[in-house]
């Protein structure tokens, strides 16, 4: 007995010496630094193989399943794109084609909520609608620049105040116009718009204080220019094809501006004596070329 205690002693002091050959070939060959990093950094699939976990480590094999599998990390410097924002064209666009939709749907299918459904979107548009113009009316009301009843007044008081700024304006103009300015008037004596529009270019000229030079290209006068003179050669010069025809003179520089054929009345006439002097001064808006 005392014989086997021994033999186990001495079994136990050999096995605890170090092996002179491993020791020295560790010494000789050390392991890099990040090899030894490696692994360590390795783990044993088991835990029973793992000398620093040891046999007592309890692991979760589904949860060790579920920490491999990890999210994919977004790359650095890389963006989700986002979604492009609607313009107020295309929302109004979107808009327009589901009520279009909802209409055809309630046409096809005509069912309480098809009906319902297009009656929603129509009063929603309707009221859109409704803010907007009185929203766009307030908006005219502070700025005048934008104002178009200012220039042309559409209530009846408005209208009469403008139309007497205007004559008033008219008028102060015309006179002006007559202290330099004479008429040119062919006609016929068969003529019948030529007898209706004679009156007419009297009391205009007297009015006013225009000269009024009658031709008559059939020599016959009219009651209101009983003594015309016969000049076919100036209204050859002139291209008069139609009578009545009325142009404006200027004797200083020698022009002549076409005022207008056929019938006028009395606003009428003004508007066309107007325009012919703002043809003949260069100040019209718009130039026709008619000025001789």
């Amino acid at each position: 007995m005392r014989r086997s205690v021994r033999l186990l002693l001495g079994l136990f002091v050999i096995l605890c010496l170090p092996i002179p050959g491993v020791a020295q070939e560790a010494l000789d060959h050390p392991v890099p630094v990040y090899q030894r990093a490696q692994q360590q950094s390795v783990h044993p699939e088991n835990y029973f193989d793992d000398r620093e976990r040891g046999w007592f480590w309890y692991e979760d094999p589904a949860a060790k399943r579920k920490a491999a599998i990890t999210k994919p990390t977004q790359e650095a410097g890389t963006e989700v794109p986002a979604m492009p924002e609607l313009t107020p064209r295309a929302i109004l666009k979107k808009q327009g084609e589901a009520w279009e939709n909802s209409l055809a749907t309630a046409i096809l299918q005509p069912t309480k909520d098809n009906y319902q459904r297009f009656l929603a979107l129509s009063s929603r548009i309707q009221q859109q609608s409704q803010v907007f113009a009185t929203g766009f009316k307030q908006a005219i009301w502070v700025t005048p620049q934008f104002d178009y009843t200012l220039k042309k007044p559409r209530t009846t008081q408005a209208i009469v105040a403008h139309n007497q700024e205007a004559l008033r304006l008219s008028e102060g103009e015309l006179y002006r116009l007559a202290q330099r300015h004479g008429l040119i008037f062919f006609f016929k004596s068969d003529c019948p718009y030529c007898h209706r529009f004679s009156p007419v270019l009297k009391k205009f000229s007297d009015r006013y204080g225009f000269t009024v030079i009658p031709v008559a290209l059939d020599g016959v006068g009219l009651p209101e220019f009983p003594y015309p003179k016969r000049n076919v050669d100036l209204g050859r010069k002139l291209n008069v094809s139609v009578v009545p025809a009325v142009f404006l003179v200027d004797p200083q520089s020698n022009a002549v501006s076409t005022v207008g054929y056929g019938y006028s009345d009395w606003s009428t006439l003004t508007q066309k004596v107007l325009f012919a002097a703002q043809q003949l001064e260069g100040t019209a808006a718009l130039n026709v070329g008619d000025v001789r």
